[in-house]
Parts: C-alpha cells; sequence; structure tokens
C-alpha cells in the first residue's frame, strides 16, 4: 500500500474518534478545558486528512509510467453525469475516470473540470477512460458546501460580465471575482453588457462607479448583445485566447456569445420581474470553440461567489492599490483592518486608495475569518 493511503487510512480513522468523543462532549454541554484541547486536535487532524488527500492526489494524477502506450491527449469540454466529454484532434469522446481516479477523495468536488488536459485510452469510437489529469496552469475555483468547486481550469482570461440594468451592478462580486482571478493567475476584464439601455447621464455615472478598477489597469469593457456595440472589440479579445465568462444571472454572458458567434445558439432567458434577479438558463459548464480562434467557457450564473484557498495574510496581495504599502506598517502582521499605524489606512483617510474597495476587503477578510 502506497505511503499516501496508509497516512490517509490513519487520519481518517484518528479523526472519526476524536469526531465520536467531540460529539458526546458538546452533547454534555462541557466546554472544559479538555473538550477545547480535543477540538485542537481534531482541527489537526482534519489537516492531516487534507495532506494525505493531496498526497494521494499527487501520486494517482501525476504518475509515471501508469499511462499506457496507447493513451491520446485531449480537453474537457464538458462535465455530463458519470463522466466527461474530451476534444482530441480528431474526435469528441465520452470518458469516465479510471477507476483510482473515480474513487480518489480529495478536497476538490470535482476530479477533473473544463479545460483539463488530459490522458485516455480509446474503448471505441464514442468511449474512453481518463488515466491521467495533467498539471493545470491555471485556475478558477469557488467554495462550495466545504469543498472546492473548480469552475474551469487552463483558461487564460476571466471576463467578469455585468449589466448596467438588471441584475443591478454589485461591485463586492467583482472584488471577489478579481481576487479569485489574481490567486488563479488569471488576467481579469470587466465586460459592462446592456450599455444600449441607458442615457449618456447613467452612462457617466457607471463610467464613474468603474473608474476605479481601470485606474488599477482592470480593462472595462462596454458592450451590448442587442446593438452590437462593443462587439468588435470583444472579439478582438477573445481571439487566439482560452477565456471564461462568469457573472450573475441574467447579466447577458450567453446572449453575448450568441451575439459574437450567431451558431452557437445557446439559451437565454430575462431577468425575472418579481425578484429583479436572473433565471438560469445555462445548467453546465462547456468549453466552446469560436470561429474566429480561441475557445470561451460558458458558466452557469451565480449569485454568491464563496472564495476558496484564500489565506488572511495574502489578501491584500490580491488588492493591487495596497501592494506599495504592504511592508510599510508599523505593525508586524498588520490586516490593514484595525491597527494603529497602519499605511493602508492612511492612504484610504488620504484619498488614495477607494472607500468601496476598502470596504470591499474588509467584508472579505471578516468572511475568511468565519
Amino acid at each position: 500500500m502506497p505511503a499516501s493511503r496508509r497516512k490517509l487510512k490513519k487520519a481518517r480513522k484518528t479523526g472519526q474518534e476524536h469526531r465520536g468523543r467531540e460529539r458526546r462532549l458538546a452533547e454534555t454541554g462541557e466546554e472544559t478545558a479538555s473538550f477545547r484541547r480535543l477540538v485542537s486536535r481534531h482541527d489537526r487532524r482534519r489537516r492531516d486528512v487534507d495532506e494525505a488527500r493531496e498526497m494521494l492526489r499527487d501520486d494517482l494524477l501525476g504518475a509515471a509510467g501508469d499511462v499506457p502506450e496507447n493513451a491520446i491527449g485531449g480537453i474537457v469540454i464538458e462535465i455530463i453525469p458519470g463522466g466527461c466529454t474530451v476534444r482530441s484532434d480528431t474526435r469528441k469522446t465520452r470518458c469516465v475516470l479510471r477507476g483510482l481516479l473515480k474513487s480518489l477523495e480529495t478536497r476538490e468536488r470535482n476530479v477533473v473540470a473544463v479545460g483539463d488536459r488530459v490522458l485516455f485510452v480509446q474503448l471505441d469510437d464514442h468511449t474512453g477512460v481518463i488515466e491521467r489529469v495533467q498539471p493545470r496552469d491555471t485556475i478558477l475555483s469557488r467554495k462550495y458546501m466545504e469543498r472546492e468547486h473548480v469552475v474551469a481550469a487552463n483558461v487564460q482570461q476571466l471576463l467578469v460580465t455585468i449589466s448596467v440594468a438588471a441584475p443591478p451592478i454589485r461591485t463586492g462580486l467583482i472584488d471577489r471575482y478579481l481576487v479569485a482571478a489574481e490567486n488563479g493567475s488569471l488576467r481579469a476584464v470587466i465586460i459592462v453588457n446592456k450599455i444600449d439601455m441607458v442615457g449618456a447621464a447613467e452612462r457617466a455615472q457607471i463610467h464613474e462607479m468603474l473608474r476605479v478598477y481601470a485606474e488599477l489597469e482592470y480593462p472595462v469593457m462596454y458592450c451590448s448583445a442587442e446593438t452590437g456595440e462593443g462587439l468588435d472589440e470583444l472579439r478582438e479579445l477573445l481571439r487566439d485566447k482560452t477565456s471564461i465568462f462568469a457573472g450573475q444571472s441574467g447579466v447577458g454572458k450567453s446572449s453575448i456569445l450568441n451575439a459574437l458567434q450567431p451558431g452557437l445558439e445557446l439559451r437565454v432567458a430575462e431577468v425575472s420581474e418579481l425578484t429583479g434577479k436572473g433565471i438560469h438558463t445555462t445548467t453546465t459548464i462547456k468549453l466552446l470553440p469560436l470561429d474566429f480562434g480561441g475557445y470561451v467557457v460558458d458558466t452557469p450564473g451565480i449569485r454568491e461567489f464563496a472564495l476558496w484557498d484564500v489565506q488572511k495574510q495574502d489578501l491584500p496581495h490580491f488588492f493591487r492599490e495596497f501592494e506599495q504599502y504592504l511592508g510599510r506598517c508599523r505593525l508586524r502582521g498588520c490586516s490593514h483592518t484595525h491597527e494603529p499605524g497602519c499605511e493602508v489606512k492612511l492612504a484610504l483617510d488620504e484619498g488614495r486608495i477607494s472607500r468601496d474597495r476598502y470596504e470591499s476587503y474588509c467584508r472579505l477578510m471578516e468572511s475568511l475569518e468565519r
């Protein structure tokens, strides 16, 4: 039995014993010092399980010599019940994971994701078995039910899509996407759709609201899937790159893609008049080829985007405007939220940092502490 499997088995067994004792103590209401020590040990065991799972994942996903000589390289273009669709040079193949990969337990909700490069063995003209998942260059992840949900892998740019009408612009959600992009090594671009639905005065207000992002060198592009405004510039942005559209339901991600390439015929729907929120039409994540070059991932709309694998000490580095002040605070390990002598807070008071962005940072920091 590999060392990683032995470590995982031991960590699981010990963790089960501690959970049982913790549950019995919690039921009696005795929050004694021994109870607190038990919870601390339990937390360490959970970390041991996570580490063991990651070791096992590395063993299984990257082990050389396990891949048959007739394995074919391909890219995962869609996740389907029981497996995924893989595109190779010659065809699309419905693939399942080989036994070890399928049983692999990691912190991830999904072992393979759209955009993953894989090696698979063709069983017949239509089916195959994935033997290996290659290392990822970039990753877009979120937390879902306390596990990592890999939205897409190996994409070059994240197109954070918002609308000027319904649903309304949520800068806090934009900031969450930008942090996830920085954490996953993706270039981030902000796409503002439905610009045809507002007049000149409202356009000026929206430009002012989003000016802070342009000043931080996040490109901000304005377009209309309805009138075609801005689509030529967007087409050039997408050309010969792998991109992912993400944002709330109803902002018009699928409408933009249909306008860019009418043959896609993606489903669209109006925003609910009752709630003002978008109605889900895209239900699966797909990697779509573009006729003018490149690929794009269309994702289901979401209303919340919980960050994954972002540590409190790393969060300040994902806010570009903080960078020049980091390391200059009076206290080592300053969180830039309440400490005296904080250079970030001084810059805020002097108007060198956006108050809205700073408040978004504080909300994110608070969410990471829960």
